[in-house]
């Protein structure tokens, strides 16, 4: 068979889309600014158009960021970064500042029982109900450095109680106050029951640790509580441990919770003695909470 011949074959650029690219540079005031800063000339800029565009259409995209939800950029997450060294224009990819900031602020948890796709929540995104304002006051006079209320909310399913203490939870993490954070969100039953666990298995040390840490974690919220599992050992060695040692300290802390404390109060009074400290506990709580926030079943999220 005869080979087929290629002769002169010439890939053509398109004249009128590097015009474009070159204008869409020179209208971006920011991207010419880095180029030169970098040592580049205007032929240096035009003549590596093709490398430099993906940086000039980052910078104009994300000025107006429409968050990492709904970015919308093929290299959604990333931005192009232009370097220029020994007359050589290269370009990578680096993860964007929304990004950076958002790994930021999730390492400030220690603990996130609640859904990531919560993560983008903001306390404007709460429904501006009475009683929505009433818990946000008390939280902002924690974020300045007011006093250190606890703060209480019940209400039934679909109220919303857990996320709005997400959404407090996830604004202190990207303020980044100093002395506020980290933050454990906790689910009630599955970290007691983690708890109990550890100590049925002699597992002394690892008991210890995370037993300390509900208990010293300068923010902690107990998600679900009068949900967990009940016991005397439960309520006497980890829920009584974690509450008076967080009072003692002056710690802030979230309940969420579908019961009343007086509720709790019945909940945890397993046996007469039981009674004792079950009174105790909820005494503690309503000290340091005043009074509780009913959230009745009004939904207070979409």
């Amino acid at each position: 068979m005869e080979k087929l011949k290629v002769n002169n074959l010439k890939i053509q650029t398109d004249d009128s889309l590097l015009d474009q690219m070159k204008e869409a540079l020179h209208a971006c005031p920011a991207a010419v600014k880095y180029c030169k800063e970098l040592g580049m000339s205007d032929e240096v800029m035009e003549s590596n158009i093709t490398k430099i565009y993906d940086f000039v259409r980052d910078i104009n995209y994300c000025r107006n960021c429409p968050g990492l939800k709904k970015c919308k950029k093929d290299n959604a997450y990333l931005n192009s970064k232009v370097t220029y060294s020994n007359g050589v224009v290269e370009t990578q990819l680096i993860p964007c500042r929304a990004l950076l900031k958002r790994v930021s602020f999730e390492r400030q948890f220690l603990t996130q029982d609640f859904s990531d796709d919560w993560l983008d929540v903001t306390l404007g995104d709460i429904d501006k109900s009475e009683a929505k304002a009433e818990a946000v006051k008390t939280y902002m006079t924690y974020v300045k450095n007011e006093e250190t209320k606890w703060i209480y909310l019940y209400g039934g399913i679909g109220s919303g109680k857990s996320y709005l203490a997400a959404a407090m939870a996830i604004d202190l993490a990207k303020r980044g106050l100093k002395g506020k954070v980290p933050i454990c969100f906790m689910n009630a039953s599955k970290r007691i029951l983690e708890l109990s666990e550890l100590s049925k298995q002699k597992n002394t040390d690892e008991f210890k640790k995370k037993l300390e840490q509900y208990s010293t974690v300068p923010v902690l919220i107990i998600d679900d509580f009068g949900h967990e599992f009940k016991s005397d050992f439960i309520r006497d060695a980890i829920v009584n441990e974690i509450i008076s040692s967080r009072c003692n300290k002056k710690l802030f802390t979230i309940f969420t919770s579908n019961f009343t404390l007086d509720e709790i109060k019945v909940l945890y009074s397993t046996s007469n003695a039981g009674a004792i400290m079950s009174k105790q506990i909820v005494k503690t709580i309503k000290a340091m909470c005043g009074e509780e926030v009913d959230l009745g079943d009004l939904q207070l999220y979409k």
